[in-house]
């Protein structure tokens, strides 16, 4: 009995723990200005809209994915309730979520002005998110016996918060299909717990059945809890307002109306985070690992109470948490939208909704059909059907009704929470009155096609809204006092008349309407743009000229090449278009020149003496009584000419001593010229590291490899 009385505790307060604001059934209903707090693009239909203190806007949400009450207490046979635990964890996932929230407006305003909806609001909220897995219910209720060999997970995530919203939204018409819209919010923090990490297990040997249990966890708590004073002398100035939990978050959402029945919207909500630096207690447990393989029966001898006491200090010291008071983040939990709409006529239409949450790397999905009609100008209602937290049977409700400029409205994704609690695994209601003005007297509609006369370009004669009410007889997109081809399907830039080549000239003015053409040859091809039109083109494939029928002259010689015995030279008629070649003299090729010991030597002067700043192409002065003596033998040689060859080792990458090499050669080019000798007689290149006369791999072979050559040649 003691054992139920615990799992009755543990499992109804799961039950009642529990997530951010879901509307399933309000995201469309666009008469009650709270749905633009689920997609920002939504605009309401009435001008103003002000929500009246604490009154306007209540909602409040639980869920539990996992299971039940009714799957936890039961009926027998004789409808005596019994406490069924091993019921309610058959029905739990591997891994289960439960939340709830509470959210109530102190304050809401919003105007439409001309094709843009400004609001503001602040809102207190308050939100618990907890995930649990399975095996930690099932080991407490029935032991290892079924993990002999496996490991029991027994890691749960939470983040709870309360906080106030403060937040400011625009929506924006950007043209008759696409409305945008977008919320920024600062967010005031009051409370918080949340773990960072939640890693807890426990491994049975299925030989020994020793017990191994490894943890790991972080949790962040901001709470008044944490101060000096605790709960006990609570200053709700400094509760309220004076804290130092900030943070930021942003709304975003877009309308898209694709013709007079689809409609597709999509939003994200909730994108954003709090900082909290108040009354901060931190609990960090590193991951360790302990084993347990039974107690020694003689350590109860005597004295059972040592044994036991040995065993609780081992635990303690083995699984005792760091406190510390570090600042923390915790993220909003974000939700994602993304709706269709199917519209049957002006007041009625069917819509799906697909909605994902985010928490703690898990993704919470739920999908959503519905049906909304509005009744005269005062009364709108909903009814929808979800598939959320694994269950199916979830039938949903919304009112709208109005009196004058006052609205009260009431929503649910679930009405089944309010007739069968007991069943629900979901449950939330929003509930509200607001004041709502402007929103106008109905339009006359003379031809019924939903486009008030007032709008209407074609007040007498049914058509589209998307063409201001006008008819489109061929469905082209064009008004059919606008097409001139009101009967055929055509484009905006032929003025609605059929295009089969697409080429921009209507088919009835083209003269090859199954070649896309140019307007300069009524519509016939010029496939390659030499201005003369295939048709009377004898090369249509080949730009050509007008002079030869539209075929190339490449050389442009005059001869065409299809009679150039050498198209790409140009050649004289009297050669068949190719050149006449006259024997040309092939200047002499210089070669090296043997030198005399003299003029060797100076040669060599310059060569061992030729030396630059380290990694650089400038020279030092010490090169220079080499270089003016190599000066002097080239002017009383003119006939010579030098080739100066620049070398490096292999010290650095391949592009910079190419570079360097060639920057050295050039530079005794260019001293060399600087004294007078013509620089058609110097002939400069670097080598890099390319031609090595040693190996590198000694400092003695890359100092012989970083050289300059010279050689001479005539």
């Amino acid at each position: 009995m003691k054992k139920n009385t615990l799992w009755l505790s543990v499992l109804m307060v799961a039950q009642f723990t529990a997530s951010a604001q879901i509307d399933l059934t309000l995201y469309n209903m666009k008469s009650i200005p709270q749905s633009s707090a689920i997609n920002p693009a939504a605009i309401p239909l009435s001008k103003i809209n002000i929500g009246l203190p604490v009154l306007s806007s209540d909602y409040f949400y639980f869920s539990n994915s996992g299971f039940a009450v009714s799957d936890l207490i039961t009926k027998r046979a004789d409808d005596s309730l019994v406490i069924d635990i091993d019921h309610a964890i058959s029905k739990m996932a591997d891994k289960n979520f439960m939340g709830n929230a509470l959210s109530i407006d102190l304050f809401s305003f919003g105007i439409r002005v001309k094709k843009n909806y400004f609001s503001l609001n602040i809102t207190e909220k308050e939100n618990f998110n907890f995930t649990y897995p399975k095996d930690l219910f099932d080991f407490l209720q029935n032991g290892n016996s079924s993990f002999l060999g496996k490991k029991a997970d027994f890691g749960m995530g939470f983040d709870g918060a309360h906080y106030r919203e403060y937040g400011l939204s625009m929506a924006r018409e950007i043209n008759e299909k696409l409305t945008v819209g977008g919320r920024i919010k600062y967010l005031y923090g009051m409370e918080s717990i949340s773990t960072a990490k939640s890693n807890f297990s426990i491994y049975t040997n299925e030989t020994t059945y020793a017990l191994t249990l490894e943890a790991g966890a972080e949790i962040n708590t901001s709470t008044l809890a944490n101060s000096t004073d605790g709960y006990s002398n609570i200053n709700a100035t400094d509760y309220f307002f004076k804290q130092k939990n900030t943070g930021v978050g942003i709304d975003l959402g877009s309308h898209y109306r694709l013709n007079d029945h689809w409609n597709f919207s999509i939003s994200m909500t909730d994108l954003g985070y709090i900082r909290w630096k108040s009354n901060v207690k931190n609990y960090k447990l590193n991951s360790v690992s302990y084993s347990f393989e039974g107690m020694d029966l003689n350590q109860f001898t005597g004295d059972t109470s040592n044994g036991i006491q040995n065993l609780a200090d081992s635990l303690t010291a083995s699984f005792k948490p760091e406190e510390t008071h570090d600042a923390y983040t915790t993220y909003l939990s974000t939700h994602v939208y993304g709706g269709i709409n199917y519209a049957f006529n002006e007041k009625s239409f069917a819509g799906l909704l697909l909605h994902g949450q985010f928490f703690k790397g898990t993704l919470l999905p739920s999908a959503t059909v519905s049906v909304n009609q509005q009744v005269g100008r005062h009364l709108t209602l909903a009814v929808s059907y979800s598939a959320l937290n694994r269950t199916y049977n979830n039938i949903g409700f919304g009112i709208a009704a109005s009196a004058g400029p006052i609205q009260f409205y009431v929503a649910s994704d679930n009405a089944l929470g309010v007739v069968k609690p007991l069943d629900a695994r979901t449950f939330n209601a929003h509930f509200g009155f607001n004041l709502i003005f402007g929103r106008g007297s109905k339009s006359k509609d003379r031809d019924h096609d939903l486009v008030p006369d007032k709008a209407d370009a074609c007040p007498e004669v049914p058509g589209v809204i998307a063409l201001h009410g006008c008819p489109d007889k061929d469905n082209d997109g064009i008004a059919d006092k606008d097409d001139a081809c009101p009967d055929r399907a055509g484009t905006v830039s032929t003025n609605g008349c059929p295009d089969k080549d697409g080429d921009d000239i209507p088919d009835k003015d083209d003269e090859c309407p199954d070649q896309a053409g140019l307007g300069i040859f009524n519509g016939c091809p010029d496939s390659d743009g030499d201005s003369i039109p295939d048709s009377k083109d004898e090369c249509p494939d080949k730009a050509g000229l007008l002079q030869f029928k539209g075929c190339p002259d490449t050389d442009a010689d005059g001869i065409p090449d299809a009679k150039d015995n050498c198209p790409l030279v140009a050649g004289p008629v009297s050669n068949l278009g190719c050149p006449v070649i006259e024997k040309i003299e092939t200047p002499k090729e210089p070669a090296k020149v043997m030198l005399s010991n003299e003029d060797q030597e100076v040669i060599n002067k310059v060569f061992h003496n030729l030396e630059f700043e380290t990694g650089k192409t400038v020279m030092r002065e010490i090169s220079y009584p080499a270089l003016d003596e190599l000066i002097n033998l080239l002017k009383r040689k003119p006939t010579f000419k030098l080739l100066v060859d620049g070398h490096t080792d292999n010290v650095g990458s391949e592009s910079f001593n190419q570079k360097l090499s060639q920057g050295r050669a050039d530079a005794v080019k260019n001293y060399l010229t600087d004294k007078g000798i013509d620089q058609s007689r110097v002939i400069a290149k670097g080598y890099g590291m390319s031609n090595p006369i040693v190996s590198n791999e000694t400092e003695a072979g890359r100092q012989k490899n970083r050289r300059v050559e010279f050689t001479i040649m005539e």
